[in-house]
């Protein structure tokens, strides 16, 4: 877990002052948070602005306001089910889900988005499919579509392996080589004859 989400506390306030703002449709647009993060003496909180800034951007592996504000505005999107409360819980998981994933650059981050929308929708339709009153055919419709979900979540889970430096290559050492009289041994690198054509 990332150090920095003990600051959960500064996340629900910028959240829910997020979710009060004019335009809340904007997601964490700092010019109009700015314009609403008032403190009592009138002036805009400016430490409040950053402290979000720098929240978004280490839980979305970001160096840039905007990407880290898009991220997170579509991870607040597909967020389907359970579908959050309200707008502030909306930006709270979607940050605190982004986190967790940690991303380490914008392109971890966008598929990160894709994994948290395969993994909601295929849990919807699983849900769908169990709903009371459902017929046989909605029911192998909705398991349809999420068994796709869930192959397509397994494809990301494996790019994301990648990306991270995570998949396992396997080496195989040979200690010993015994060649008998008669036979024949070759020592280095052997490439079969299609992968010289391909050459």
């Amino acid at each position: 877990m990332n150090p920095w989400l003990s600051t959960n506390s500064s996340i629900q306030k910028i959240a829910s002052i997020w979710a009060a703002a004019a335009r809340p449709e904007i997601a964490c647009n700092y010019a109009a948070i700015a314009s609403t993060l008032v403190s009592s003496g009138g002036y805009a909180n400016v430490e409040l602005v950053d402290e979000l800034s720098l929240i978004t951007r280490q839980a979305t592996g970001t160096q840039s306001h905007d990407v880290a504000d898009r991220i997170i505005e579509q991870v607040a999107g597909v967020h389907v089910w359970p579908r959050p409360k309200d707008a502030s819980d909306q930006v709270i998981q979607a940050v605190l889900t982004m986190a967790e994933m940690a991303p380490q650059n914008a392109t971890e981050a966008m598929l990160a988005v894709q994994m948290i929308a395969a993994n909601d929708a295929a849990l919807l339709f699983l849900r769908r499919a169990t709903a009371d009153g459902q017929t046989v055919e909605g029911s192998d419709g909705n398991v349809l579509r999420a068994t796709r979900l869930m192959r397509l979540f397994i494809e990301q889970l494996g790019a994301m392996a990648k990306l991270k430096g995570k998949t396992g290559q396997q080496k195989v050492v040979v200690e010993h080589v015994h060649v008998h009289s008669g036979g024949q041994a070759v020592v280095g690198t052997v490439a079969s004859p299609n992968q010289e054509q391909e050459k």
